[in-house]
């Protein structure tokens, strides 16, 4: 029985496997600037709702919240892409599984952001 081979563009793995390192690289500065303007930056203020309300009306924490959010989703959506691309049926279906991660991953950001905005303008 001869082996079947599914074409597969070595430059589109080799972006998917680039940008998961970026992304995963990112995500630890990010995550260690927000642990650290969170948790250590201020220590001994008193966290109240108004309190909470001021810091997230600075960019830096709208910048790194949003930042994160979107690696996150990247770096998920990816890793999730890269592990459906080992079985044989979703290598087949590419486009499809292509689109239908963007599409989740889009709609998650907007929901992640639709979320967080009350918080930063109250």
């Amino acid at each position: 029985m001869a082996e079947q081979r599914i074409a597969t563009s070595k430059v589109a793995g080799t972006w998917a496997w680039f940008l998961q390192r970026l992304s995963a690289g990112l995500l630890v500065i990010l995550l260690a600037t927000h642990i650290f303007l969170d948790h250590y930056a201020q220590v001994g203020a008193d966290i109240t709702v108004s309190w909470v309300h001021e810091r997230l009306g600075q960019v830096l924490y709208i910048a790194v919240d949003y930042s994160m959010l979107a690696l996150v989703l990247f770096h998920g959506l990816n890793g999730t892409r890269t592990v459906l691309f080992d079985f044989e049926m979703f290598v087949k279906r590419r486009k499809a599984v292509d689109i239908g991660l963007w599409i989740l991953g889009i709609a998650m950001l907007v929901w992640g952001i639709v979320i967080l905005w009350p918080f930063i303008h109250g």
